[in-house]
């Protein structure tokens, strides 16, 4: 198969990610997120600097040329996505998590049609209806009763808010990029986040006790810096070089798969009906919207 290694790339990518929602979950069992999140970004933007032989200086520049827009990915990307996604793993179950998160691209698709009056065909707007049905019934658990009594799992509103999160810096990350380099942008929005982060770590989290973090704690961390960040972000990177940010796209739909395999396998989840039902019509919803011949919205989640 001619692109055989970039879609193993791309395979690889939507893997750890998947993968990192129950490994999360076992990290801020240990670690506060507010200190969890810190060290992660802190050690991400390190890592990126090491890794990609990032000029300081450079990157300094940029920061003061491109503050206004490195700001708001730090701030919706990194910050309040953060916290929503840490608190969200914390109250619900992990694959009921990946499964909201699932619908990114729709999400995505919406804001950038009404901020970037980019175009949503007809099929794309059945896409936006069908992945809302999905994140009702996975809300909901299948029993409209609770919508109605406003009986919600608090950490399922929590990682809907941090999808849309995720979503404003995807648009966001469109403009940017056109002025910015994207090893560059990812390693200033680290190093921002982590510095938004710092505060509330020390509040909050008690950070002085990171002596005594176990092994877990540890290897929970480093898994969500070096393969659902470092690894995960340059393979799916050179995937889109390689075949095309479309073509890429696709590949976001195994993310929610393997987050609920992951979940069920490591943290013994029991996986329901509704997750079944719900999973199922947001990845339709998704798919529908990103078909390749229509002309959609395609950002990676």
């Amino acid at each position: 198969m001619k692109n055989f290694y970039t879609y193993l790339l791309l395979v690889l990518a939507c893997v750890f990610w998947g993968v990192g929602f129950p490994i999360a979950k076992v990290g801020i069992t240990y670690i506060h997120p507010f200190v969890f999140a810190f060290i992660r970004f802190f050690a991400v933007g390190i890592l990126f600097v090491i890794v990609f032989r990032l000029s300081v200086f450079n990157l300094i520049l940029k920061l003061k040329s491109n503050f206004t827009y490195i700001f708001l990915m730090a701030l919706s990307g990194i910050f309040l996505y953060g916290v929503f996604f840490l608190f969200a793993l914390k109250f619900a179950k992990a694959s009921d998590v990946s499964l909201i998160s699932g619908a990114n691209p729709i999400i995505t698709a919406v804001i950038a049609w009404i901020l970037l009056k980019e175009n949503l065909s007809f099929f794309s707007k059945i896409g936006v209806a069908l992945s809302f049905l999905g994140i009702v019934f996975i809300v909901s658990k299948g029993n409209f009763g609770i919508l109605y009594n406003f009986q919600f799992n608090l950490g399922d509103l929590f990682m809907l808010v941090a999808t849309t999160m995720w979503a404003f810096y995807s648009v966001i990350s469109k403009k940017a990029l056109k002025r910015i380099d994207v090893f560059e942008a990812v390693c200033l929005t680290a190093f921002l986040g982590a510095l938004m982060f710092f505060l509330p770590a020390i509040v909050f989290g008690n950070i002085r006790n990171i002596g005594n973090y176990p092994l877990k704690a540890w290897l929970s961390l480093s898994y969500m810096v070096v393969f659902s960040t470092i690894f995960a972000f340059s393979a799916w990177y050179k995937g889109i070089e390689k075949i095309g940010a479309s073509r890429s796209s696709v590949f976001v739909n195994l993310v929610p798969v393997f987050g609920v395999i992951t979940s069920v396998v490591l943290l013994k989840e029991r996986f329901c009906l509704y997750e079944l039902i719900g999973g199922f019509l947001v990845i339709a919803g998704v798919v529908l919207t990103n078909t390749r011949d229509l002309k959609s919205v395609r950002i990676k989640s």
